[in-house]
C-alpha cells in the first residue's frame, strides 16, 4: 500500500485504506476500485491524496494514529461548534454545553485509538494533512487534532494520569479556539502583517481563554493552555510576556507542539516545512523560546519519517519509506519506486538511508511527486 497524491491516482486503482463521510460513514471500502466519477467526487471533497493498493508495496503495513472512523467524527464534532463560534461569537448556556460533549466526546475516542498504538509502540506519528483546507475553520480543526494527537502521545510517554492527560488533551485541541473570533482576512493573509493585524491576532490567546472557561466539565488547566501557548521561556512571547517559570509545563507543551505541526503542514503564507528542518528549527530554539528538555525528549519520540511515506530523494527517485531506523530516526530505509529521472522500475531497490550518508531526503508527500 502506499500513498499517492490524487493528480496520479488512476480509474481502475483500488483503495488501500476506506474513504469516511464526515459523519462517520463508509463512503468507499477498502479494496473499492475507483472510477473517474469516484475520483471527481473524492477530488470535488477535497482530497490530495490516496491510499492506495500496490504489489510493489503490498506487504507495506501504514499505521496511523487514528482510525478514519475518528478523524471523521473529530473532524465533524469541531467543525460544528468552530462555525457556530466563529458565526455568532455569542453563544448561549446550550451551545457551551455541546461545545463541552463535542470536545470531550471527541477526545475519548482520540484517547481509546492512543492508548492502542501507545501498546505498541512509544513512537509518535507524523500528522500530516491528508486534505486541502477549503476554509480557515477546516484548518484549524486539522490543527486542532494534530496538536491533540501530539500531546495526547507525549502525556501517555510520561505517564500522566487520565485526569492530567485530559487536561493536557483538551487544551492541545482547544488552543487555537480563539481563532474563531478573529477577522479570517488576518489569519489567511500571504503578506507580512501590519502592527495593528499582529495584535489582533495575539488576542486569540484571551479569547480562547475565555472561550474555554466557561465550558462545563473542561478543565481550567485547559483553558490556561490556550492562553499561555504562544508565551516563550525567555519571556519575548504572548499575552503576558510570561517567562519559563510563569508558563504552566502543559501550556510550553502545546506551543512547542503548535509550532511543529505549524512548520510541517502548509499555510497561506509558506509551503510545509520537512520535518527534520522542523525538528532542527525547534532545536536551535531550545533554552530561548523552548524548554530544552522538552525539545530533546520530542525529537527522540517522534517519527519524523513514518513507515509509508511518500518521499523523493536528492539523486531525483521517488520511494516510499519501507523501514523505521529506532537508531538514526532521519535516515529510514526507502523503497525506491522510480529511477533517478523519474521512470518507475520494474523491480523496487532498498535504500538504507544509515548506509549511504549522501543520500537525503528532499521532499516528502504529495510535494514528493512534484517536479
Amino acid at each position: 500500500m502506499r500513498l499517492l497524491p490524487i493528480s496520479m491516482v488512476q480509474p481502475g486503482m483500488r483503495l488501500g485504506k476506506a474513504i469516511m463521510s464526515e459523519e462517520g460513514q463508509t463512503l468507499l471500502a477498502v479494496e473499492a476500485e475507483l472510477s473517474r466519477s469516484s475520483i471527481r467526487k473524492l477530488i470535488h471533497m477535497g482530497y490530495q491524496q490516496l491510499y492506495i493498493v500496490d504489489k510493489r508495496t503490498e506487504d507495506i503495513q501504514i499505521k496511523d494514529a487514528l482510525r478514519e472512523e475518528t478523524r471523521a467524527a473529530v473532524r465533524l464534532h469541531l467543525l460544528r461548534a468552530y462555525q457556530r463560534l466563529h458565526q455568532t461569537g455569542d453563544w448561549t448556556s446550550g451551545d457551551r454545553k455541546s461545545l463541552s460533549y463535542a470536545a470531550m466526546q471527541s477526545m475519548r475516542m482520540i484517547y481509546e485509538d492512543l492508548r492502542q498504538m501507545h501498546q505498541e509502540s512509544e513512537d509518535i506519528s507524523l500528522m500530516l494533512m491528508n486534505r486541502s483546507s477549503f476554509s480557515i475553520l477546516e484548518h484549524l480543526c486539522q490543527n486542532a487534532l494534530n496538536v491533540c494527537v501530539y500531546a495526547t502521545r507525549i502525556g501517555m510517554i510520561e505517564n500522566l494520569d487520565e485526569e492530567q492527560l485530559f487536561a493536557l488533551g483538551l487544551g492541545a485541541m482547544l488552543h487555537d479556539i480563539g481563532n474563531t473570533q478573529v477577522p479570517p482576512k488576518f489569519l489567511l493573509k500571504t503578506t507580512p502583517l501590519t502592527p495593528l493585524e499582529y495584535e489582533q491576532i495575539q488576542k486569540h490567546t484571551e479569547y480562547g481563554f475565555r472561550i474555554i472557561k466557561e465550558m462545563p466539565g473542561i478543565p481550567l488547566l485547559s483553558a490556561h493552555c490556550a492562553l499561555q501557548h504562544h508565551e516563550k521561556i525567555d519571556g519575548s512571547g504572548y499575552p503576558a510576556g510570561l517567562t519559563e517559570a510563569g508558563i504552566h509545563p502543559f501550556a510550553q507543551w502545546v506551543g512547542l507542539l503548535d509550532a511543529y505541526d505549524a512548520m510541517t503542514n502548509p499555510r497561506p503564507y509558506r509551503p510545509a516545512i520537512p520535518p527534520d528542518h522542523a525538528l532542527e528549527n525547534l532545536c536551535t530554539r531550545a533554552g530561548t523560546l523552548y524548554d530544552r528538555e522538552k525539545v530533546d525528549m520530542f525529537r527522540s519520540r517522534v517519527a519524523v519519517y513514518p513507515v509509508g511515506l511518500t518521499v523523493r530523494l536528492n539523486t531525483g527517485q521517488i520511494g516510499i519509506v519501507s523501514k523505521s531506523n529506532p537508531v538514526f530516526k532521519l535516515r529510514p530505509v526507502i523503497r525506491a519506486l522510480t529511477d533517478e529521472r523519474g521512470e518507475s522500475l520494474k523491480q523496487p531497490v532498498e535504500i538504507d538511508l544509515s548506509r549511504h550518508l549522501h543520500i537525503m531526503i528532499n521532499r516528502i508527500g504529495e510535494d514528493a511527486m512534484v517536479h
